[in-house]
């Protein structure tokens, strides 16, 4: 059985294992050069791995199956700096201030072990008075049905440049 552990201080090999997963999950799939391939995976996990490791979980047996990153409030510099759509949705950060990012390897997809890698989470924003957490992904995107199934159940779609961008919400 995989073990749901905090990841605070990732080996070069816990590294190359979330760089798979993250690269194998993602719909963008070409980039430029490598330094565009670096950027895009700092802008989505790397910042949590320097910033946040206290929220950042996985799920392993003999390697990493998958991760969840959170962060306790979305309104941060860092994260504007390198997600500029997320002021696009400020107007719902006082009901849903914290945020996931989260992706499992697909052999380890459909196994239960996000929805207990969101349980660690969750407890953790709890314990922290956090009032609500939220999460944003594309309108059509096939994870939806995982996170409400999880309870969020606020959801707003807005325009991001012509992209539509799903937001969930979820009280705690």
């Amino acid at each position: 059985m995989p073990e749901i552990v905090k990841l605070k201080n990732p080996s070069a090999k816990d590294l190359a294992e979330l760089r798979d997963i993250f690269f194998e999950s993602s719909a963008k799939k070409d980039f430029r050069d490598e330094a565009e391939r670096e950027n895009f995976f700092r802008k989505y996990l790397g910042h949590y791995l320097e910033n946040y490791p206290d929220y950042f979980w996985v799920a392993r047996s003999d390697r990493i199956l998958g991760y969840m990153a959170g962060a306790p409030v979305t309104q941060d510099p860092g994260f504007y700096a390198l997600q500029p759509h997320l002021k696009t949705f400020e107007d719902f950060f006082a009901s849903y201030p914290a945020h996931l990012h989260v992706n499992f390897h697909a052999d380890a997809r459909g196994m239960g072990l996000g929805s207990k890698l969101f349980l660690e989470l969750e407890s953790e924003f709890q314990r922290m008075k956090i009032t609500g957490v939220h999460i944003m992904t594309g309108p059509d995107s096939r994870n939806k049905s995982f996170y409400q199934r999880l309870g969020f159940n606020f959801e707003a779609t807005l325009d991001f440049m012509g992209t539509g961008i799903l937001f969930m919400g979820k009280s705690l």
